[in-house]
């Protein structure tokens, strides 16, 4: 950010955390729906939620509520690690913690694409150990205190000659959009408030990119697509049908069993109950 707008946008930053702090605490039956919850620290009437509408903290047992952090954006997640640091995840800002008792959390990561995470747990021996779930059942770890993520199923997964070229394709000219290991754009503020913003879609098997065949793939990437802009031709950019290829091929290696059998047209007859 420039500083030549922070004097803009500091008034307004001081206003909306003196709202949060002032504001008057809710009744438990006032609060929205809460999907987690955890206890901080040593004083058993502190209690922290998570809610479709904020993350918010309670200080005296559960029965009155105020928001724990400025933001009413979806928290999915909240728990406290064995080393009494509590860790909370906000759609649009990602994984937050916070130490001690003041309510001042710290952004940690937000490059889980359009997954959130609602589960996660902390090493005892070693707090740089962690895991975590999000809502499509995927387990990702970390080993440096959460920093960096990735997914438990493409461990020790073993590239062909043209997924390696894809790799390295994709980190150079999709990454950007489409999040490591194809998770997608990640949730940000702009995408919940800006009215038809369309996120760049995952290419794992989290969401539909499974639903095309290889060729109607081949043919977005290197022709683009009208609904989202930001979305190039690449063909237009010096890219061929091999290279757009091993992009594919790159992409499928993000895919499970499930979904590398079903991909294309027999992706409606797999979705169906009794297809397992």
């Amino acid at each position: 950010m420039s500083w030549k707008k922070a004097p803009v946008l500091l008034p307004a930053l001081f206003l909306l955390l003196a709202q949060w702090a002032t504001a008057e605490p809710l009744a438990l039956e006032a609060v929205p729906k809460i999907q987690a919850v955890a206890l901080h620290g040593n004083d058993h009437t502190r209690l922290f939620g998570a809610t479709g509408e904020g993350l918010y903290v309670s200080k005296d047992g559960g029965l009155h509520w105020q928001l724990a952090y400025p933001f009413r954006l979806p928290a999915t997640m909240v728990a406290e690690a064995p080393d009494g640091t509590l860790w909370a995840f906000v759609a649009g800002k990602g994984l937050l913690k916070m130490q001690g008792d003041a309510l001042l959390w710290t952004p940690v990561s937000n490059g889980f694409g359009a997954q959130v995470l609602t589960s996660l747990s902390v090493s005892k021996k070693d707090p740089q150990e962690m895991a975590a779930l999000t809502q499509f059942g995927k387990l990702f770890k970390s080993s440096d205190g959460g920093k960096h993520w990735h997914k438990l199923e493409l461990e020790g997964k073993r590239l062909g000659e043209a997924a390696r070229r894809g790799k390295a394709l994709y980190a150079e000219k999709c990454q950007s959009c489409h999040g490591t290991e194809g998770v997608g754009e990640s949730y940000s503020v702009q995408s919940f408030r800006e009215k038809g913003y369309i996120m760049a879609p995952p290419l794992d098997d989290s969401a539909h990119a499974w639903h095309h065949t290889d060729e109607a793939l081949v043919k977005t990437i290197l022709e683009g697509t009208s609904r989202p802009s930001r979305m190039p031709a690449w063909r237009t950019q010096g890219m061929d049908e091999q290279q757009a290829g091993d992009l594919v091929a790159y992409i499928k290696s993000l895919w499970g069993k499930r979904a590398l059998e079903c991909q294309g047209p027999k992706h409606m007859q797999c979705m169906q109950p009794d297809s397992r």
